[in-house]
């Protein structure tokens, strides 16, 4: 997470910039990658708008409306991007009975679950910010240096699941996007009071790694990077 409204505001624009860039490019997996850091991205945005709502100093209309609702749906998109985007690769009308089955069941899955658990363990209706100034926006009561593995394993595996499953190139390239994040991740689930106290820089640093590719492509060079591609 970032630490306020003006360094959420910088990587969410930073993102969205690279991200624009992917979707353009007209290439099909690049695309699908640029779904894909629509909704690893899109927190920030979302954190912007609740940093803007002043946290600190208590429950608005506007904090909770944001809380309840459009973080809920920037949460669905983090797999649901590694489903839709998938349909760059593999149009809707080219997928096996499977494939079809699978987008519709595990979008199903995805939305009712992220809506399950925000009403089911509601303890709270705003987002707070912690001792160390971060923000927490999950419905659940804040604990400080709370350690709960499993439901952060469960998220990670829900999110790359489908990545494993619908890209049909070199895993590479993957990797590399995913260890960004991951590694901001592991910093703040152990040395913050927030589990993703840098998921924002990460993801941002996730985009330039995206667009950086591209670029090496565009521009005909690179070639280690770009066989990912072939």
């Amino acid at each position: 997470m970032c630490y306020s409204a003006s360094s959420s505001l910088r990587t969410s624009l930073l993102s969205a910039a690279a991200i624009t860039y992917l979707l353009s490019s007209g290439i099909s997996h690049y695309q699908y990658v640029g779904v894909i850091l629509i909704g690893w991205c899109g927190m920030q945005f979302a954190e912007y708008l609740l940093w803007s709502t002043n946290p600190a100093k208590g429950c608005t209309p506007m904090n909770k409306l944001i809380t309840l609702f459009f973080i809920p749906l920037v949460l669905m998109f983090q797999p649901l991007g590694s489903v839709l985007g998938s349909l760059f690769i593999k149009p809707w009308n080219k997928c096996t009975p499977f494939r079809k089955q699978f987008l519709v069941w595990f979008s199903a899955l995805v939305v009712a679950g992220v809506t399950g658990f925000t009403w089911y363990f509601k303890e709270k209706s705003c987002t707070i910010v912690t001792q160390q100034y971060h923000l927490h926006w999950h419905t659940y009561k804040y604990v400080a240096k709370e350690r709960n593995w499993g439901i952060y394993a469960l998220w990670a595996f829900i999110i790359v699941i489908p990545l494993f499953m619908f890209w049909d190139k070199s895993k590479l390239f993957l990797m590399a996007l995913i260890m960004a994040p991951l590694f901001g991740f592991l910093y703040g689930y152990f040395y913050t009071d927030s589990k993703a106290s840098l998921w924002c820089f990460y993801t941002s640093y996730t985009s330039v790694i995206a667009a950086a590719a591209l670029a090496t492509k565009q521009l005909g060079f690179g070639d280690a990077l770009n066989a990912t591609f072939k």
